[in-house]
């Protein structure tokens, strides 16, 4: 198994708006037993029994939030740290950050199990067994990530293509990028192609050397950063790298995802082929899929193949295929099969200045 992990939980998830706003991303939304997606991942990652760390990579305005969501799980605050961003620099400069605090501890030759705070993911002996074999192939010097069996044509996903088989997985050929529906098909047809899931195992130092060789510009930002051991606590969880320093090198380093800094250049990637169910609730379409009951009540007429996801209650006459959301005052309606549209409606709401609807 890994030695810590690292939870991406500083994103806004745009595409679940109105129920995901900036005062409140998705990662807070609680889709299912009552529990937020952030604290759903967490404890995930607790059933791993990984010896080290927990840490929780967040914006610095954010912090507050995730501190009060591990507060929820009192019995492993000391198992828990957060590492506050200053600013929103997408998930290379983020892991940096971590990778860099485990180096600066002497740790830098631990693996690491990166995590996204949004996915659902079941069995939890599934994902474990996976993870242990994503930690054999990160032991030897790859940077491993999880490939998810499609289970139909996906236009919303990037694919990884598997090559040869190796230690429990496989090489990967190449990363490709989300496919109109004609490769989407070809992609299905084929069988060695795998979505893209976005969670990684590797050495910390690992991942650090591909960053320098493939991004040095996010690389040298980073290089020698120190919080210079100082700590707090927020919740009775752990704080650290925090300061000027950081926030300079924040200021200086480019925005960049893991796939383009690293993983689609380096020539050490390998791929675990997922035995565990898995979605990163990234859309209406995919929540609608886990048939979430709405909290208030639902009527309908001559209706059906209808998702309602509202705070109020709904009626629905005479109509089909649809995804109503109500929540935080605010009322989107879309066609099922179109809610990746929803990302241009939140591009509309910011070029036309109606920040208070975001």
């Amino acid at each position: 198994m890994a030695d810590h992990v690292f939870i991406l939980a500083g994103g806004s998830g745009t595409r679940l708006w109105p129920a995901s706003t900036r005062d409140n991303p998705k990662q807070f939304i609680e889709l299912k037993e009552g529990k937020s997606l952030l604290q759903l991942t967490i404890e995930r990652a607790l059933g791993l029994d990984v010896d080290g760390k927990i840490f929780l990579i967040t914006l610095k305005e954010q912090m507050q939030k995730v501190a009060e969501e591990c507060a929820k799980i009192t019995k492993v605050k000391e198992k828990l740290s957060i590492l506050p961003e200053p600013v929103g620099r997408n998930t290379a400069p983020a892991i940096a950050l971590a990778a860099r605090y485990l180096q600066e501890h002497g740790q830098e030759n631990n693996t690491v199990l990166v995590l996204p705070a949004d996915h659902l993911i079941s069995p939890i002996e599934n994902f474990r067994s996976d993870a242990k074999k994503a930690a054999n192939l990160a032991a030897e010097g790859y940077l491993v990530t999880f490939g998810i069996p499609p289970e139909r044509p996906e236009t919303g996903y990037g694919y990884i293509e598997a090559g040869e088989q190796y230690g429990g997985g496989y090489m990967v050929r190449s990363f490709r990028e989300k496919p109109d529906e004609k490769t989407a098909n070809e992609f299905y047809r084929k069988g060695n192609y795998y979505w893209n899931s976005g969670m990684f195992t590797f050495k910390a130092q690992t991942y650090l050397n591909e960053l320098a060789c493939y991004s040095p510009e996010i690389y040298k930002v980073f290089e020698g950063l120190s919080s210079g051991n100082k700590t707090r606590e927020i919740e009775g969880i752990t704080v650290a790298m925090e300061g000027a320093e950081i926030d300079r090198a924040y200021e200086r380093s480019p925005s960049n995802s893991i796939d383009y800094a690293v993983m689609e250049k380096s020539r050490k990637t390998a791929m675990i082929k997922a035995t565990f169910s898995w979605t990163d609730v990234g859309s209406w379409d995919e929540v609608a899929r886990l048939q979430l009951v709405s909290e208030r009540k639902v009527f309908s007429e001559e209706a059906e193949r209808n998702f309602v996801f509202s705070d109020l209650p709904v009626a629905l006459c005479g109509v089909s295929g649809l995804a109503v959301v109500i929540k935080n005052g605010i009322v989107l309606i879309c066609k099922r099969g179109s809610s990746q549209l929803v990302k241009r409606i939140v591009t509309q709401l910011e070029e036309s200045g109606e920040e208070e609807l975001l």
